[in-house]
């Protein structure tokens, strides 16, 4: 697929200058995109599909500061320098209507390349054989964890992007992103509980790879484990606890609320922006907490420039407690006073790009020791590590959070709602297993009340991102685990 797209120098050259002829800046962009699903339940193929979509879009932007995007599903030059008309006849159109003014922003132009090294490898998949593979790999977990029902899933897909404008910018990408998934569920007394895992691969024979299959063996074991075990577990009290998070929900805690809340496009309500503009050195959090959105290469959500042909910047958020940099675009930059960072992203060829993450991150200084991987933490194991660092001296019980299951915050005040996966108090006396309830709070009070890390950073947690109707890859994470102090602006929710 990445092969069509370099195909069409032409394409690029005639839009550019005819583009330049009229005196319009005009991004034009071509994706190619091929994906391959398998998901195996009862040791049969559920589902199996092969799918690709292949177009291009161009967008206007017409000295008075009118805007417009047109695209079409073909490659082909003659309905790209159509695009251009439609486009630019729907921007003028627009300054009739007497629509806002985007405004041309100053870039610098650009030409580089960053391709998949063996792109042939996502056309030769035998999804035949990758069935055959989930389903030995569903039988061997059946064998060893009875009580639960259990989907398998596969996933590979290339995204190939070729971005050009008017100024001689011409950039290509193409984005490698694989998965192995498991889903369990387990039922009880109290109804029904389901339970995933997850790894990833930038390559399509991560079936192949013994130490990718290793790594999904062993939390797919951990999650059918929970999944058997958690409708039958108590619910847990509610109120304000010291709370021990895993870094996917700090992942799901930095993306979600300071994440958002940090794109420039949003700054008319954002919590962290007033009048419009960012509230750069304002203190959110912490001074030894800090938040970094960041590409990086082979991630499940890494793309290295943005769909409107410009570097993709690493950016601290927050920077030691306070409010540093924020996620913009040509379009945000300015009215919101930040640094341009090139992070515009948009799902396909027929969407507006808008400023959006990609691996997201908790920093802590300071870090304490975690030896071994994360996987060799069990909730024991995570209590001899609480013991050890002297936490249950300071509070002779916590309350450990473990994974993310999804939630949601309103950006406008701060608040955040989260799912996690279970709950285990963590005390002198052992380890109790509760079922999931939902963490909640201001954004605020929990940046503030991070006291500890434990281990390495860790940021492979992986997911999809949706805003207006555009779903991309996420992913981030944040060290092995958090120690987040009582506030009473943090709850946990239960009976």
């Amino acid at each position: 697929m990445q092969q069509r797209l370099a195909t069409l120098d032409a394409v690029a050259s005639e839009i550019g200058r005819r583009a330049r002829a009229r005196g319009v800046l005009a991004i034009w962009r071509a994706q190619a995109r091929l994906q391959k699903r398998v998901h195996v339940r009862e040791g049969r193929a559920e589902s199996t599909s092969a799918t690709s979509i292949a177009g291009q879009g161009v967008q206007v932007v017409t000295p008075e500061g009118h805007g417009a995007l047109a695209s079409r599903d073909d490659l082909r030059e003659e309905a790209a320098c159509g695009l251009l008309d439609s486009a630019m006849e729907a921007a003028l159109a627009g300054g009739r209507l007497g629509l806002e003014r985007s405004g041309i922003p100053e870039l610098t132009p650009l030409r580089a390349r960053r391709l998949a090294g063996d792109p042939e490898a996502f056309e030769r998949i035998d999804l035949a054989r990758v069935a055959r593979a989930l389903a030995e790999l569903e039988s061997r977990l059946g064998a060893e964890i009875e009580g639960v029902s259990l989907q398998l899933g596969y996933s590979a897909e290339l995204d190939s992007w070729r971005v050009s404008r008017e100024d001689g910018t011409d950039v290509s990408f193409a984005m490698p992103r694989c998965t192995l998934t498991m889903r369990a569920t387990g039922s009880g007394a109290t109804g029904r509980h389901g339970v995933g895992a997850v790894v990833f691969s930038p390559d399509p024979r991560l079936l192949d790879d013994p130490a990718s299959v290793a790594l999904f063996l062993e939390r797919a074991r951990h999650a059918a484990d929970l999944a058997r075990r958690l409708p039958d577990a108590p619910l847990h009290p509610a109120g304000s606890f010291p709370l021990l998070i895993d870094y996917a929900l700090a992942k799901g805690l930095a993306h979600e609320a300071f994440g958002h809340a940090s794109e420039a496009d949003s700054f008319r309500s954002s919590v962290l922006a007033r009048s419009g503009r960012f509230r750069s050195g304002e203190w959110v959090g912490a001074p030894h907490v800090s938040i970094v959105d960041e590409p990086i290469e082979n991630d499940h959500a890494w793309q290295p420039y943005s769909a409107n042909g410009l570097p993709r910047d690493r950016v601290v958020i927050v920077e030691r407690g306070r409010l540093a940099e924020a996620l913009s675009d040509p379009w945000t930059a300015q009215a919101a006073g930040v640094r341009l960072t090139g992070s515009a992203r948009a799902e396909s060829f027929r969407d507006a790009p808008q400023p959006r993450m990609s691996n997201i991150r908790i920093e802590v200084d300071g870090a304490l020791g975690a030896p071994g991987p994360f996987e060799d933490y069990g909730p024991a194991e995570v209590r001899d590590l609480l013991a050890g660092a002297g936490l249950l001296r300071r509070h002779p019980r916590w309350v450990y959070l473990s994974g993310y299951n999804g939630g949601q915050v309103n950006t406008t005040t701060g608040d955040f709602m989260f799912h996690c996966k279970a709950i285990y108090d963590l005390s002198g006396s052992g380890v109790e297993l509760f079922r999931p309830a939902i963490f909640a709070g201001s954004m605020f009070g929990a940046l503030e009340s991070v006291r500890e890390a434990f281990g390495p950073l860790r940021l492979d947690a992986v997911g999809h991102c949706g805003k207006w109707g555009q779903s991309v890859p996420s992913s981030g994470g944040s060290h092995y685990f958090l120690a987040i102090e009582p506030h009473e602006a943090v709850r946990l929710g239960g009976r």
